[in-house]
């Protein structure tokens, strides 16, 4: 079944709705009032609010036994400023310092699209999990539902995720076979030497010349210790030290991020970090220690379920409405806390040419709708039996 024009229409206003009153992470109060509204028109079996703070869980049972398939979009606006105003556009945020810049709204709509789509028509086998995720943008809604019960009330067996991308062609949906999205884990390093006059720096031990050798030693890990079949990325973000030009200081502290698909890469990345970190501040005769937060996971999709996808949604709209990729991106995801539970797949739909993500002039394309609709669709049909 095609999503008719005037449920397009319909939907379409209600993003642009949302994008007009957005919300970031945890704040989602009307956004998910204005989903649990819609859902309710959409012939749903179950509705649950609340779930992670302001998660929604809805349900639709098919007529036959079969799987639980999870379905997932993510709510959340960002907290920036929306770079047009009323006179460019006439639905812009109406909120200071809140844009749905990274198009959730669109998202969102896509999934309600397709919720009130198969509550029409039930011929599937199992039961579909519809989760309308708070929280995305710092990557702790996922656990925040997780961790609110949502695998032990609805224990789905598959997962799925879609994603607008700009700079891919307009209304193509795009499946990486396995690695989609990268492993984000945060490190600060604390590097502590002896301070004193820059005239007499044989007395000192010296923080600063210790924090180069080390920005760019940990550069060789990613040259000589990994892989060039894998891949990885060290990032600082910052460095804090000293207080005047003729002044070593005692302590340098640097920030940064490492980036990675591989779970093997992302260990091997670690251990090296912390042996370079000692080999240096040892031989400069000073010390330090690093702290290191592993964050999100990365999105690996499973390689069977990828092509079984693609293939359904070829024959359905043509061998150009989709195709399998080996092109992950950079960003991060927490759907990845949802792959530890079960297999899933996270696929991008392509806007054309427009701003990136989180560019305050970025804007969701409404005329894909349709298309991201038919993935939605695609999944009912490919993993349980839908008639589309």
């Amino acid at each position: 079944m095609n999503p008719t024009s005037a449920l397009l229409d319909e939907l379409t206003g209600l993003r642009r709705h949302l994008h007009q009153h957005p919300e970031a992470a945890f704040e989602e109060v009307a956004t998910a009032a204005a989903v649990e509204r819609y859902l309710r028109q959409c012939n749903m079996d179950e509705i649950h609010t609340g779930i992670g703070k302001t998660g929604i869980v809805a349900l639709i049972k098919g007529n036959r036994p079969g799987k639980m398939i999870a379905l997932r979009a993510d709510m959340d606006a960002l907290p920036m400023q929306e770079g047009r105003d009323a006179s460019q556009v006439e639905y812009c945020s109406t909120v200071a310092g809140r844009f749905h810049g990274c198009g959730h709204d669109g998202h969102t709509v896509m999934l309600l699209g397709a919720a009130k789509l198969l509550g029409q028509h039930r011929d599937f086998a199992g039961t579909l999990v519809f989760i309308f995720q708070c929280a995305e943008e710092n990557l702790l809604g996922a656990p925040a539902m997780l961790n609110d019960g949502l695998h032990q009330r609805f224990a789905f067996e598959e997962i799925y995720g879609l994603h607008n991308m700009p700079g891919r062609p307009r209304g193509i949906i795009e499946v990486n076979q396995a690695a989609t999205l990268t492993a984000s884990d945060i490190f600060t390093l604390t590097l502590r030497g002896k301070g004193g006059h820059g005239a007499v720096p044989e007395r000192c031990i010296d923080p600063i010349v210790m924090a180069s050798r080390l920005i760019n030693d940990y550069q060789t890990i990613i040259s000589r210790s990994i892989s060039p079949l894998q891949t990885a990325t060290i990032s600082f973000g910052s460095i804090h030290g000293g207080s005047s030009h003729n002044i070593i200081p005692d302590q340098v502290v640097l920030t940064g991020t490492v980036r990675t698909y591989d779970a093997q890469v992302r260990v091997e990345v670690k251990q090296r970090m912390q042996q370079l970190l000692d080999s240096v501040t040892q031989g400069f005769g000073g010390s330090g220690e690093i702290t290191y937060i592993a964050g999100c996971p990365a999105v690996v999709n499973d390689t069977a379920l990828a092509s079984t996808l693609v293939e359904s949604l070829q024959q359905w709209r043509g061998t150009d409405a989709c195709y399998l990729a080996n092109s992950p991106v950079g960003p991060s995801e927490d759907f990845s806390f949802y792959l530890d539970y079960a297999p899933g797949v996270y696929g991008f739909l392509g806007i054309g040419d427009r701003p990136m993500c989180h560019h305050p002039d970025y804007d969701f394309d409404d005329a894909v709708i349709g298309q991201g609709i038919d993935w939605w669709l695609n999944i009912a049909h490919a993993r349980a039996g839908y008639r589309r």
